[in-house]
């Protein structure tokens, strides 16, 4: 029979996880409308990149603020008030009248949207401790649930512009501080690290100490290329789109949207096997084969195309299972790896890579020409290849990275929950 506490922490962690859903259906907003932006608010070339990089780096960016400060004074506000923001914010975007008003949106909104992450993630992992499958497995279901937010978005998104206008976006602002309300009431009182982590840290070496932050370095920066690769393909997708419907901005971007769509399907069914059946200890080996099936997939993609849209949908959510299925589970093993910075290690992993995953815009900028949106029609098929191949070539250096991680340190990482 299940203790009270293992009831409380199943009910905690049910609600974090559906406001996962909730928060992360608002980055998608942008990305997935971003031809109907350009065109809305006649976007120059170097706003429409501006737009593409405040997502992730303001997503990123203070992120380690706040996981240091809720690691610091035992506090999780910023997890609601983060959705809370998110929601008032981005939701908003169609009331935008140029783009100061679209980046100043957007800005708040995406910096709600990332102090929420490592709040939500160190509790998240903390009660699935708790749960059948422990940890790692609850940090993958809870990032698949912000899979199935950002697959509703570009759905929900493109398709509430081309049959009632951006503007109706604000419908979700209501519901959403609902939700913000239940994570406040819920996360308050719940504990996002073990409760002996002092003890933990204490009983580690010196050498030990440095062997698990090295780790936890190599980690987060194999996990940044990913997201580079991650947020690539989102820009790859809307020029890839655009070119093929040159002339139908709000279909191209129904395109875009469905294989946003795709691409997230295969991140979180990804999450979900990486979480369930990768190993303690043995990580290294699917961060290293992970890299290397992705970066074949993603330099597969615009091939895959040629013969028709089903065989690319496919290609895509195979690419997205290779760059994105070993990332929830890493952040599980961060956890385990320095538990008296939960919340730190969490924003190193998701948030801190999310940044640095913003040079996904200048990368595909310089791999596509320095073409812009509204020129895609003018790429040939090499400019295509050559592009989604560069990107195949940053998985193969992620996983030239999880090599470097020190097998030890993981094994010794594995005896603690």
């Amino acid at each position: 029979m299940k203790s009270p506490a293992a009831h409380v922490a199943r009910r905690d962690y049910w609600v974090i996880t559906t406001s996962h859903v909730v928060v992360d259906v608002f980055p998608m907003f942008i990305t997935s409308l971003m031809i109907v932006l350009q065109g809305r608010l006649a976007l120059s070339g170097w706003q429409e990149t501006v737009v593409w990089v405040v997502t992730p780096v303001f997503g990123g960016l203070f992120q380690p603020l706040f996981a240091w400060l809720g690691d610091r004074y035992d506090t999780r506000l910023a997890g609601p008030l983060g959705l809370a923001i998110a929601a008032v914010c981005i939701g908003s975007i169609g009331f935008a009248e140029n783009f100061r008003q679209l980046v100043s949106l957007q800005v708040v909104g995406v910096i709600g949207v990332g102090m929420y992450h490592p709040a939500a993630a160190a509790v998240a992992g903390q009660a699935g401790t708790r749960m059948r499958h422990g940890r790692a497995f609850a940090i993958s279901v809870f990032i698949a649930a912000g899979m199935v937010g950002h697959t509703i978005g570009p759905l929900v998104a493109t398709r509430v512009n081309d049959l009632v206008g951006i503007a109706h976006l604000a419908w979700i602002i209501p519901p959403s501080l609902l939700v913000a309300a239940l994570l406040y009431i819920v996360m308050r009182h719940a504990p996002h690290r073990p409760p002996n982590h002092h003890e933990l840290h204490a009983a580690m070496s010196p050498t030990e100490t440095r062997a698990r932050w090295t780790a936890a370095i190599l980690l987060s920066a194999q996990n940044a290329i990913r997201f580079i690769v991650n947020n690539g393909m989102f820009i790859m997708f809307s020029y890839w789109a655009y070119s093929k419907i040159p002339d139908d901005p709000d279909a191209a971007a129904i395109l875009n949207g469905n294989l946003n769509a795709a691409m997230t399907i295969g991140m979180g069914v990804g999450g979900l096997l990486g979480g369930r059946f990768m190993r303690r200890g043995t990580e290294k080996i699917a961060f290293v084969t992970t890299a290397i099936g992705g970066a074949v997939c993603v330099g597969s993609i615009n091939l895959a195309g040629e013969f028709g849209m089903v065989p690319m949908y496919i290609v895509v959510m195979l690419a997205a299972v290779g760059f994105f299925g070993t990332v929830p589970a890493s952040i599980g093993l961060g956890q385990r790896l320095l538990p008296t910075h939960a919340g730190l290690v969490t924003s190193m992993l998701m948030g801190v890579g999310w940044m640095i995953g913003a040079l996904g815009r200048p990368f595909s900028s310089a791999l596509l020409g320095e073409v812009t949106l509204d020129q895609a029609h003018a790429l040939t098929g090499a400019a295509m290849n050559r592009a989604f191949l560069g990107f195949a070539g940053l998985l193969v250096l992620a996983g030239v990275l999880a090599l470097l991680i020190p097998g030890r340190t993981l094994r010794a990482a594995a005896e603690h929950d």
